[in-house]
């Protein structure tokens, strides 16, 4: 139960919404709930006016050249029936389809929120990363785009500021050559670590570069250049290699009570080498 009062908004555009956020230092944005609500009933979030962005149309998965644009208020649901995601963008649709929370999660928690919650071991921020997604922030000021990897500035703390709401989310289309993988105690939990592998091909976006992005193991999504592993990849020395670049750049492991930060350094490297294979293996498709 939540045990203590507050103001509820619906408004009917993204300006008075964004209004509302600016003119009250506790007030919070309400999507799906799956993160708002539980922190409020355990009262670890103190808000005194709830922003309801429902009556916003915030959800639409859009088609363009070269690229999909998913609405912030976008569900997991909506995201795993749209086929433009499935064909076009199968890197966020794998992640989408394994999140943890089963059909509630899935029919109420908004691809936005995941996203600015900015919790290490959700599935989306590494995912957002790797495909080199652009997120769209409206604020005071008008419409800014952030690349995800600057998106995320630490753990649970993104770069929407106070007043400005994640309005969508711009991802580069890449049809093949991706792999996702993570490692979870049971069904039910939070992954400890997860790898999204980017190995391109010549049909898809061009621009972006071969890498493994690691979520769940340090305080926000790590992406690691694999140019050098995927041209040895003919050889011996890929796991060697993708190691050492993993060793090099975890310098900081994530710890909380799921699984210490020496256990998640331990686990990365075979989770980011099953992901990386998934990748190369479906390139050469």
């Amino acid at each position: 139960m939540i045990r203590t009062r507050l103001r509820y908004h619906a408004p009917e555009d993204i300006e008075e919404a964004c209004s509302l956020l600016g003119a009250r230092e506790e007030a919070a944005v309400l999507g799906g709930g799956t993160w708002l609500v539980p922190l409020m009933t355990r009262g670890e979030r103190r808000v005194s006016d709830v922003v309801d962005l429902r009556r916003l149309d915030l959800g639409v998965i859009e088609d363009g050249d070269g690229q999909v644009v998913v609405g912030a208020m976008a569900t997991y649901a909506e995201v795993l029936a749209s086929s433009v995601l499935r064909e076009r963008a199968p890197l966020l649709y794998t992640a989408a389809a394994g999140v943890t929370g089963g059909k509630q999660i899935h029919n109420l928690g908004t691809l936005g929120g995941s996203a600015c919650y900015a919790f290490p071991s959700s599935d989306v921020p590494a995912c957002l990363v790797a495909l080199g997604a652009r997120m769209r922030i409206y604020g005071a000021a008008g419409v800014r785009e952030v690349p995800a990897q600057e998106f995320f500035l630490d753990a649970f703390r993104s770069a929407a500021g106070p007043g400005e709401i994640l309005t969508s989310i711009v991802i580069p289309v890449l049809a093949s050559g991706v792999g996702y993988y993570k490692l979870k105690l049971s069904e039910g939990s939070w992954p400890i670590a997860t790898a999204a592998a980017v190995a391109g091909d010549a049909a898809s976006n061009t621009e972006l570069g071969p890498s493994v992005t690691l979520g769940g193991v340090a305080r926000t999504p790590l992406r690691i250049d694999a140019t050098e592993v995927l041209d040895s990849a003919a050889g011996d020395g890929v796991t060697e290699r993708l190691d050492a670049l993993i060793a090099e750049h975890l310098t900081d492991p994530w710890d909380d009570e799921l699984a210490p930060a020496w256990y998640r350094r331990s686990v990365a490297p075979a989770v980011a080498r099953r992901a990386l294979k998934q990748a190369i293996e479906g390139r050469e498709r």
